[in-house]
């Protein structure tokens, strides 16, 4: 098994990096983790420039590093992000720029991407009084166009960390495990453990 995991944090030592520390505990298999921040990245990844090649063959004209996450060599995909301004970082909605080679080839050309059977999950953490609704509309969006199959029951946050550290969020860390029990296993299993967790 091999998990993917999208992280827009611009810290290396914040929120997100403890809850997928915490995650990565109880993760089967090769995990590879992509920091796409400008501020902490370790990849090269450019937004969509609207050339339209993509639109007659459904693959994107630009090379970079972006091609790791075409590969589709992998079986569960995780977004882990702070929420700004009641989104996802810049650098995520650039990457999310990036599946529109997906959609245009689909949409505008009537044409078929054969993706790989895949997972997803997300984790967002942030403080104040945003909502997360925008951030979680973007990340099924790039679910959706990577084909992986998403539900809400494989959603944990931590949005007080203005009042709460999430190393001190006991319903954010238990639900790393149960978010591992999912992607390791059937959804039946992560079912039982997010029961637990309530």
């Amino acid at each position: 098994m091999k998990t993917l995991i999208l992280n827009g944090s611009p810290r290396r030592n914040g929120d997100t990096a403890f809850l997928l520390s915490e995650l990565k505990k109880y993760l089967d298999g090769e995990v590879v983790e992509l920091w796409v921040s400008e501020a902490n990245k370790d990849i090269q990844l450019s937004s969509c420039i609207d050339c339209r090649a993509c639109t007659k063959t459904g693959v994107c004209s630009i090379k970079d590093d972006m091609d790791i996450i075409y590969k589709e060599d992998y079986d569960n995909i995780i977004v882990a992000s702070p929420v700004y301004i009641s989104s996802l970082p810049s650098a995520l909605i650039a990457l999310a720029s990036r599946f529109q080679s997906y959609y245009a080839f689909k949409n505008l050309n009537n044409g078929v991407i054969d993706h790989s059977p895949k997972r997803a999950a997300l984790i967002l953490v942030g403080g104040g009084n945003g909502k997360p609704d925008h951030a979680m509309k973007i990340a099924r969006w790039i679910f959706r166009n990577v084909g992986a199959s998403y539900s809400d029951e494989a959603f944990v946050g931590s949005l007080m960390t203005d009042q709460v550290k999430a190393e001190d969020d006991e319903n954010a860390i238990n639900g790393m495990k149960a978010l591992a029990t999912y992607l390791n296993s059937s959804i039946g299993l992560y079912e039982q453990a997010a029961k637990q967790m309530r």
